[in-house]
């Protein structure tokens, strides 16, 4: 099998032979030089050896966290960018869900937390703070080359303060320039061109500007339920996570 990645990178996948309970270990050529492609394999290959060992339901739940961990440290892993979905009940009689995808920036397993940052006077942060807070949330993560599919749910917060200061003094000046928009993010623009991006790069004393429109988002993850479309058969398992901390991992029909 091959994965092709941008057109320049090509993975190829074989296989070794089969493993206990039906599952396939499967081997992987890593002579290749594409951080995306080689980022799907791996994290592809985690999975097939966990499914393969003698306890897999047992390692589950650290599999998934770590691979959280290394999507938000890494641009190039599957699940850098996941997709955020909420609920809009601007109008109480017609509530709607809405979905984008964002990028996963942290990843705390033993608080079970997951973050992204974003922009005050966007939707999503209105929507987030219509009704209780923290407000209901779900992530999907997914990447079709690998086939495995993450879905979280939990309750989301809108946060400011100490920590979101602490995280942008870490924040480049580049990234800044997001959220110096006069304009909030949705804001209809009258003009046969889009807006302008000539001033994406600022200095860092002019990128502070952008200080009072910078939130973090943070789901407290409930629920996990975690797919893997397999051609040799689909593997399902969902994971309940309880306010003490303790898990309950389990199989499900796919």
């Amino acid at each position: 099998m091959r994965y092709a990645c941008s057109g320049k990178c090509v993975v190829r996948r074989y296989r070794r032979g089969t493993g206990v309970n039906g599952f396939y270990k499967i081997g992987y050529d890593r002579a290749f030089s594409c951080p995306t492609a080689r980022s799907s394999v791996e994290l592809q290959s985690a999975f097939d050896g966990l499914l393969h060992s003698d306890q897999p339901l047992s390692g589950l739940d650290d599999l998934i966290w770590q691979s959280l961990r290394d999507g938000a440290d890494s641009s190039d892993h599957p699940w850098n960018l996941g997709a955020f979905s909420t609920i809009d009940s601007a109008h109480p009689q017609f509530p709607r869900p809405e979905c984008r995808k964002v990028v996963l920036r942290h990843a705390d397993q033993q608080r079970r937390t997951i973050d992204f940052y974003t922009d005050v006077r966007s939707d999503k942060i209105r929507q987030l703070n219509s009704g209780h807070s923290p407000a209901l949330a779900c992530w999907l993560f997914y990447e079709a080359t690998t086939k495995i599919q993450l879905r979280l749910d939990g309750m989301a917060e809108v946060i400011d303060g100490e920590q979101a200061d602490e995280v942008w003094k870490q924040t480049a000046a580049d990234s800044r320039a997001s959220y110096l928009s006069i304009d909030p993010p949705g804001e209809r623009v009258n003009d046969p061109l889009p807006p302008s991006t000539a001033d994406r790069f600022v200095t860092q004393e002019v990128s502070e500007r952008g200080r009072k429109n910078f939130r973090i988002v943070r789901t407290t993850v409930r629920h996990a339920d975690w797919l893997y479309l397999r051609r040799q058969g689909h593997v399902r398992s969902m994971i309940d996570y309880d306010a003490s901390g303790a898990i309950d991992a389990f199989w499900v029909v796919p």
